[in-house]
């Protein structure tokens, strides 16, 4: 499939390429269904890195204009007549969102500003001349002892500065540990079903096999998980995406069996583990067993997605080939936004940021359940124990699409749960709602809104 295209090579690419999309899909050009070239073959034609193209996929994937599917390639997505057209429309433009219940964006206007400029300064005043060059190919010393040292005190893991890997987000992070694998001979990885669509991008993108697990009530089926020869498996075990099921104890302990038994790798995303409610702090499984897990995380829901601040904490018998991986990609964020991160850890701003925005989350999901209750009765609430969103499961007959199309008419804009599932049937109809980017204020309209979409 051939685009037209027009990147200005003067400006940053991948926003461009975001845009230009965007438009196509818009304006028509784009039409649903039409699958896009690979990654590699559309880096290729524009002359750009394969990382600009895998990074703006996967945020149109995140804002719901393209779907990735496991053998499938990308395509655009279903339904876009009706889309709003950008989350920051200008105001009077037809179908602009008044209501963004999207998932996956933190509110970035609680950026701590005043803290992260301060930290800077005096990163600017003290790092010597020598730190102006390309840095550790791991990321910068300073960062990943700090982090060790939060990680072990927040997420009980078993952490070392030198198993530590700062990368430019968690899809970056884990696109590291399965080329590794891949260069060690592995054939296929299992990813829950649904997930996060860019962990099974990834997977692809590192010419791996997915192989969908299903998720129930308990998490990840690790019986199910039993009947394949998965070399590795990617999950999210506190908070799971999209659903929000927590992975049960003895799940926990078949998987560690599992992945010990067979000399696999466990890969945990705890993109959203910090913001937790009505539950006890649940350590992280990499503290159960750093021999077998890798740990990737990211500072975008805690801080800002701009800033490209991620890690993985390995296992200690991939670190050789993943410094090897990491040299050869060169995509960390800047040695000053490293050293300003490290900065904000050691003087205990990111968990005085944590308490203050858990606190204004806490009191938006309470906002929206009261709201679904009172609105919405006939939507049943799940998954709403921690992170940025839950899950509004719907009666049998409600279709998904129409539900988010009549939704976005309505200036309200929401994701829905098949987006994200490999086999479409495992799941009654549902929808993520997202509170991360919508005021405390405005939800009860929002949701007297959505409700009034779903029964349209």
């Amino acid at each position: 499939m051939d685009i037209h295209l027009t990147l200005n090579r003067a400006a940053p690419l991948r926003a461009q390429l975001e845009r230009e999309l965007r438009s196509a899909i818009r304006a028509g050009r784009l039409r649903s269904g039409a699958k896009l070239p690979p990654s590699r073959v559309l880096a290729d034609e524009l002359e750009v890195s394969r990382g600009v193209v895998v990074e703006a996929y996967s945020q149109l994937v995140a804002e719901g204009y393209l779907v990735a599917r496991p053998g499938d390639g990308t395509r655009i997505a279903d339904g876009l007549a009706h889309q709003p057209p950008a989350p920051r429309a200008p105001s009077g433009t037809a179908g602009r969102i008044r209501y963004d219940l999207r998932t996956g964006l933190p509110d970035v206007s609680l950026f701590p500003r005043r803290q992260w400029q301060s930290a800077m300064a005096s990163v600017l005043r003290e790092m010597p001349d020598a730190g102006l060059l390309y840095g550790p190919r791991r990321g910068l010393r300073q960062l990943r002892v700090a982090l060790s040292d939060y990680l072990g005190r927040v997420r009980a893991v078993v952490s070392d500065p030198d198993r530590v890997f700062i990368c430019a987000g968690a899809a970056h992070g884990m696109g590291l540990l399965w080329n590794t694998l891949a260069q060690r001979g592995a054939k296929r990885v299992a990813v829950e079903d649904p997930a996060w669509r860019a962990i099974p991008e990834t997977v692809t993108n590192a010419g791996l096999e997915v192989i969908p697990i299903g998720v129930d009530a308990d998490g990840l089926d690790v019986a199910m998980l039993e009947r394949f020869d998965a070399d590795a498996v990617a999950l999210s075990p506190a908070h799971q995406y999209p659903t929000g099921t927590v992975l049960a104890p003895e799940r926990r302990a078949e998987l560690i069996a599992w992945a010990r038994r067979r000399g696999t790798l466990i890969v945990e995303d705890d993109y959203d583990a910090e913001y937790r409610y009505d539950r006890e702090p649940l350590a992280s499984l990499q503290g159960l067993a750093p021999d077998c897990v890798a740990y990737v995380g990211t500072a975008s829901k805690t801080l800002a997605p701009g800033l490209r601040v991620g890690w993985v904490l390995a296992p200690s018998h991939l670190v050789g080939e993943m410094t090897a991986q990491h040299g050869v990609a060169r995509a960390m964020p800047s040695v000053f936004s490293q050293a300003a991160y490290a900065r904000l850890l050691e003087l205990g701003e990111i968990d005085r940021h944590l308490r203050r925005t858990r606190r204004m989350y806490h009191a938006r999901r309470n906002a929206l359940i009261d709201a679904l209750a009172r609105s919405l009765p006939e939507a049943t609430v799940g998954g709403a124990a921690a992170g940025l969103h839950l899950i509004a499961w719907l009666p049998d007959a409600t279709d998904e699409s129409a539900v988010r199309d009549a939704a976005a008419d309505r200036g309200v804009a929401i994701l829905t749960l098949h987006r994200d599932c490999a086999v479409a049937s495992a799941f009654p109809p549902a929808l993520l709602l997202g509170y991360g980017m919508v005021d405390e204020s405005v939800i009860p309209r929002a949701v007297q809104e959505l409700a009034k979409a779903v029964r349209q």
